[in-house]
């Protein structure tokens, strides 16, 4: 008999760019590493209502305005969860631990260094993601790239994927080179959609996209832990695939019919959102979206939206 699937919420409340986490007793497994307030949802509770009284019965704080990051499963061995992760910066009260945990204000950015519990994978990297990535699209020559993501780190894109399909490896790596202080300069992540050994060339990019073709001869993650890994996917089995390897975040696609593919309709919402709720990791829809498409994507499960016409800048 398949096991009974447990629903849990849980909330990343968020203060001057640091988050709430409490560290588990020593009585809980896991003891003594870091999760996320949250707990089980009653009979009769929405997945809100359940968080907020969590947060009561936790920590003391009252909470508001809570808003869905990420959705997805977890195997505990013996006990099958599925997380329901919300986030929100409205909160009043004194933080007390009624329950006897311990809870601090972590820096988002510093949350990698902490023992966090490995079924908050997910979250964590969903908390350091922005909701917007860039894939750079077509330009004349490297000036006229150049120019084009200055004016996309101006409007404020903090994720950027570097694709030029037409560079042989000396040009692409010239050219993210450039591109990297650019990026760091705007606090935006740099990710090269290359070989995995390009990335030996250029070692402070912030990490790896990989198109879906190019995962299934792989046996092992090909980046170092502390690099960011995308993967690009299309069905179930390039997700699998992906997640073998360990990727940080995956891409779904298409979504809608694209201008590349015309005649070919998309995966629409509903299968998107299937898709993405059984993924432990942020997943970023992608093809024939625009930014208009970005809270729908939120709400059908996404981190956010991918997209190359939608970000990359035109030529003035």
């Amino acid at each position: 008999m398949k096991a009974k699937i447990i629903q849990v919420s849980v909330g990343c409340l968020i203060k001057d760019h640091q988050v709430l986490i409490g560290q588990r007793l020593a009585r809980q497994s896991h003891a003594g590493e870091w999760e996320f307030p949250g707990g089980k949802i009653e009979a009769g509770e929405t997945s809100i209502e359940a968080l907020k009284r969590e947060f009561v019965e936790e920590t003391g704080l009252t909470t508001q305005g809570w808003k869905p990051l990420i959705s997805y499963p977890w195997d505990h061995g013996n006990l099958q969860v599925q997380l329901h992760v919300f986030i929100t910066q409205d909160f009043a009260g004194e933080l007390h631990a009624h329950e006897g945990h311990q809870f601090e204000w972590c820096p988002i950015n510093e949350l990698q260094t902490r023992a966090m519990l490995v079924a908050n994978k997910g979250i964590v990297n969903a908390l350091q993601l922005p909701d917007r990535y860039m894939i750079s699209g077509n330009f004349h020559d490297m000036d006229d790239a150049l120019n084009r993501l200055k004016s996309a780190l101006a409007d404020g894109i903090k994720l950027v994927q570097l694709r030029a399909k037409t560079l042989e490896k000396d040009e692409f790596i010239k050219l993210a080179k450039l591109a990297l202080p650019l990026c760091h300069g705007h606090g935006a992540k740099l990710i090269l959609n290359a070989k995995p050994d390009w990335l030996d060339a250029l070692p402070e990019a912030d990490g790896l996209q990989l198109a879906s073709t190019a995962i299934m001869s792989l046996t092992e993650r090909p980046v170092p832990a502390h690099k960011w890994l995308g993967v690009s996917t299309h069905n179930p089995a390039e997700i699998a695939k992906a997640l073998e390897l360990d990727a940080d975040f995956i891409l779904i696609s298409p979504v809608k019919e694209t201008t590349s593919h015309p005649g070919e309709p998309g995966l629409g919402w509903e299968k998107f959102s299937l898709l993405a709720e059984s993924i432990p990791v942020p997943v970023f829809a992608l093809g024939g979206l625009n930014d208009r498409d970005r809270v729908i994507s939120k709400n059908h499960g996404a981190q956010g939206i991918a997209a190359i016409s939608g970000y990359w800048p035109q030529p003035i």
